[in-house]
């Protein structure tokens, strides 16, 4: 809640961190040539390695066909149990793995080989950005081919001499549209690799020879952010003056950022945002960057801006949102931002009467002069949401941290 205000400056405490281990990101690739569909189930495995698994658990992907690439999902921190049977079948699983899977860490359970000898392999993930107008991009081949050669026309080369069931190293392309070129192919493949993401080519058997197939692991904006945001912390002004700071402030406007997605996303802009455990309701507009590359929130107070450079709500990867905590001594568009708790639900309407429903998931306070550029601007492996002004300690002049509220899509 906003407890007082000294100078005509709302003090805005920061919200409590949770402690607890983050979890880890685990998917599955059915990349065996010769096996029919399967099943997937992955469930906390027990401590002994040599008690038998009687349960696999739910079925997390299900009819997972060959060239298939699950979704990634949370598990906690430890070790789980990854079984495969045939897709439809209640038998027993003909294959089980166990998977010791740290905080934060990403990795794919591989289902690999000939259907005769089959067998379940893992491949440690990274989902850190790419450089700005880039694409961090690894093959993974899957192919009955001895070795594998990938290149780009006008490109690098991806892998040279990639034996079955091996991941390359990642290289890092300027984001677009590439001709691909792959041992045992017919001609040029077709792939596309939007900056700001993280993307595995798959090598896959085809009729006649090979093929390639990209799985998006993970998206973010082409160009991010740099460091925290300043929204808030303005002293008071008479209302003449404040409005005239304001309309000064909309003329000299942020660093435009042409809407990313203006073009080709089928998620329409939005237009409101509404938190109501918080008593959040504001109008939406964009938002670019200053001088600096920060994240600049609208002039107008009332408003909040999502950063039209990265993706929309609803669609995959961070949207981003953010406004002002108070100025010159008013409440903000987001100055109930710091009540938001985990469970919170965050609705975005958008411009062609739709909704993305969100749920909060984290709400942290970052020092300003400490601010995780990659953790919150970063790519994530589906819709997510981050909304962010200012909180903490007030120095006279300004705030010294960000607060920063994650959600994730939920319908």
């Amino acid at each position: 809640m906003l407890v007082a205000t000294v100078l005509g400056v709302l003090l805005v405490p920061a919200p409590a961190r949770a402690e607890e281990p983050r979890p880890g990101l685990l998917r599955v690739a059915h990349l065996s040539p010769d096996t029919p569909a399967v099943d997937v189930s992955v469930t906390p495995a027990a401590a002994d390695p040599a008690e038998v698994l009687l349960d696999p658990g739910p079925v997390v992907a299900p009819a997972l066909a060959y060239g298939d690439v699950g979704g990634y999902r949370e598990v906690p921190p430890g070790i789980s149990a990854v079984s495969v049977r045939g897709a439809g079948a209640f038998t027993a699983p003909v294959l089980s793995m166990r998977v010791d899977v740290a905080p934060g860490q990403v990795r794919t359970v591989v289902l690999g080989g000939a259907f005769a000898d089959l067998t379940l392999f893992t491949v440690d993930d990274d989902l850190a950005p790419p450089p700005a107008g880039s694409a961090r991009v690894r093959v993974l081949a899957a192919a009955s081919e001895p070795t594998v050669d990938v290149s780009l026309a006008g490109g690098p080369v991806l892998a040279a001499g990639l034996r079955p069931d091996s991941a390359s190293d990642a290289v890092v392309v300027p984001g677009g549209r590439y001709g691909a070129v792959v041992t045992g192919g017919s001609g040029k493949v077709p792939l596309e690799f939007p900056a700001g993401s993280v993307v595995t080519v798959l090598v896959l058997d085809a009729p006649g020879g090979t093929t390639l197939r990209t799985a998006v692991d993970a998206t973010g904006p082409a160009v991010r952010p740099v460091g925290g945001v300043a929204a808030g912390g303005r002293p008071r002004l008479p209302g003449s003056a404040l409005s005239g700071v304001i309309a000064s402030l909309s003329r000299a406007g942020s660093t435009a950022v042409r809407d990313a997605a203006a073009d080709t996303d089928p998620v329409a802009a939005p237009v409101r945002l509404r938190l109501p455990s918080a008593g959040i309701d504001a109008v939406l507009t964009t938002a670019g960057l200053d001088g600096a590359g920060a994240l600049l929130p609208p002039a107008d107070p009332a408003l909040a801006g999502w950063f039209s450079g990265g993706p929309r709500p609803g669609a995959p990867g961070p949207a981003v949102i953010a406004g002002h905590v108070d100025w010159g001594g008013s409440p903000g568009a987001l100055s109930g931002l710091v009540t938001a708790a985990v469970g919170n639900e965050v609705v975005v309407d958008r411009a062609d009467g739709t909704v993305a429903r969100f749920r909060v998931t984290a709400v942290d306070s970052y020092a300003k002069d400490a601010f995780p550029t990659d953790r919150v601007y970063g790519p994530t492996t589906g819709p997510e949401l981050r909304l962010i002004t200012c909180g903490g300690p007030f120095d006279g002049e300004n705030y010294r941290d960000n607060v920063v509220v994650s959600a994730r899509l939920v319908g």
